[in-house]
């Protein structure tokens, strides 16, 4: 069981990191948060200062967030101008399916967003943008990515919750079972090709300073994350502890989401928040200091 434990650390340290050495983070970094906020959370009549979650971006003190499943409909709002007002630079991008369900991916920055690029996933429901974003003489390249989802439905959700409590072999021989294995095979299969995409991207890049976040839709083990980590750093396995479950719902406990980052970068005190809970998923955020502040 030790040898076991010896060859599987890696394995074991992505999925639960230990780093009490890494938690205050150095004056001058930049704190970034990532955050699926569940667009039903947020529309044009409660985009405003009762909102939960206004008062949550508002209160966070972050320097550049990052929103998936941003909702069109909270743009409409006049009112919503006065919110966020310590963001004084925003981009509302378009995902893939935007022209049906009106999710945007969103940034907002107290730094100048510099340009945003739309980078094409293939996806019929997801997406990734691309800001570059001044700080002080520096641009920061973030990448805000949406992967493929499972897209599982009520009867997906309620065969895994019973698979989980129950699992026999006719479970698993089960209907609902199969198509609930296939969804996921098929999810999985898609988003290894997004991951690869946007890699390829990052490659090229000329910054030094890129940052790769948002709901990859997939677990610390996975094709996807692995995918990143052969080029980035992970900033919650470097500066995290625990698991750190950022997906909250039906029984379906996993870090999903994530904040991938350059070696030009040094991460410092990664949490997944559980402090709000309007979402099934909880944000993600982190300090990140440029090597060149040290």
């Amino acid at each position: 069981s030790l040898i076991a434990c010896l060859v599987c650390f890696p394995q074991i340290r992505a999925f639960s990191p230990i780093n009490i050495s890494r938690q205050q983070p150095p004056e001058g970094s930049l704190k970034l948060l990532s955050y699926n906020i569940l667009s039903s959370n947020l529309n044009a009549s409660t985009a405003n200062r009762d909102n939960p979650l206004i008062s949550y971006l508002e209160d966070c003190e972050a320097d550049i967030v990052c929103l998936q499943e941003f909702p069109f409909a909270a743009l409409k709002n006049k009112g919503a101008k006065d919110v966020l007002d310590e963001y004084p630079y925003r981009s509302y991008q378009l995902s893939d399916l935007s022209e049906i369900n009106s999710h945007f991916l969103c940034c907002l920055s107290k730094y100048p967003i510099l340009s945003v690029e739309k980078i094409d996933l293939n996806s019929s429901g997801n997406g990734c943008a691309r800001y570059r974003i001044l700080h002080d003489t520096d641009t920061i390249v973030i990448y805000n990515c949406h992967l493929q989802s499972n897209s599982l439905n009520a009867d997906d959700k309620a065969a895994y919750e019973e698979l989980l409590s129950n699992p026999n072999k006719d479970k698993v021989k089960d209907k609902n079972t199969r198509e609930l294995v296939k969804k996921l095979r098929d999810a999985a299969s898609k988003r290894a090709a997004q991951a690869d995409i946007v890699i390829a991207e990052v490659s090229k890049d000329s910054s030094p300073y890129v940052v790769v976040c948002g709901d990859f839709n997939d677990s610390p083990i996975s094709y996807t994350r692995n995918v990143f980590v052969e080029e980035l750093s992970d900033a919650f396995v470097r500066s995290g502890n625990g698991p750190g479950f950022s997906y909250n719902r039906n029984k379906l406990f996993y870090r999903i989401d994530h904040i991938m980052y350059s070696d030009a970068f040094e991460a410092y005190d990664c949490v997944v928040d559980r402090s709000i809970k309007i979402s099934d998923h909880y944000p993600i955020a982190c300090y990140l200091e440029k090597a060149k502040c040290r």
